[in-house]
């Protein structure tokens, strides 16, 4: 993420983070989490996905048709996340899905701005 957003275009933004992973340390820095964004085919162009204006901070993420709960915390061995992951995607509309269901907040559906993209 590093080499497509600079740090200033993060600063105060809202993003969408899997936040059940399993601690680890990244540039020296303990990370407890993953931003969810979205790359395009040849992934040269990445973005953080973008959460609505006025949905709360920490809101969960949800998707019609699955309920669910998540794990406290993912177990790295099974891979989980890597198992999901292919079926995590922008459409055409700039809307983030699971398997064509939109990703749902209370405030409306989580966007991207890299249409027909992937989210990793």
């Amino acid at each position: 993420l590093v080499k497509f957003v600079p740090e200033e275009r993060m600063r105060g933004r809202r993003v969408a983070v899997v936040c059940n992973l399993k601690p680890a340390k990244m540039r020296d820095v303990m990370s407890h989490g993953m931003v969810l964004c979205a790359s395009n085919d040849t992934h040269d162009q990445v973005e953080p996905i973008d959460p609505p204006e006025g949905v709360p901070v920490g809101e969960r993420i949800r998707f019609e048709g699955y309920t669910k709960e998540p794990e406290a915390q993912l177990n790295p061995k099974k891979k989980q996340f890597e198992k999901i992951a292919p079926d995590l995607r922008v459409d055409a509309n700039g809307v983030c899905v699971y398997r064509g269901v939109p990703m749902l907040t209370s405030a409306g559906p989580v966007t991207a701005s890299i249409p027909n993209a992937w989210i990793k």
